[in-house]
């Protein structure tokens, strides 16, 4: 059985459960964010490849139920990294993610565009 999300309209602050536009004012609540950037490591605390693209998908599908506008993505320089933006490109064009492009100056860091 699938958990329930509750989360908060931000247009109207309505309490919602398990639904992507309110009820009250019919805001799309999956394109609602505050600007705000959430931060994940997922390459250093000795993640396997395949652990590093499971935490990823993980944060990529919870992103549609928060805030946050974008997500900044710690992967390192090395395979992570490469397999991190191969699987970015899949979720752009699948339009689960707005856009993404390495962190200015910090090549072991993606900045991702969630909304």
């Amino acid at each position: 059985m699938k958990p329930h999300r509750n989360r908060e309209c931000l247009d109207c602050g309505m309490l919602v459960v398990d639904t992507s536009h309110c009820p009250k004012c019919d805001a799309d609540l999956d394109q609602q964010h505050d600007g705000s950037t959430r931060k994940v490591d997922i390459a250093h605390n000795r993640e396997t490849q395949r652990e590093a693209l499971s935490k990823l998908q993980k944060e990529i599908s919870n992103a549609r139920f928060g805030t946050a506008q974008y997500l900044r993505l710690v992967v390192g320089s090395g395979v992570i990294r490469e397999a991190a933006l191969a699987e970015l490109h899949f979720y752009q064009s699948r339009r689960q993610i707005v856009s993404f492009d390495e962190e200015p100056g910090n090549r072991g860091a993606i900045l991702i565009r969630l909304k």
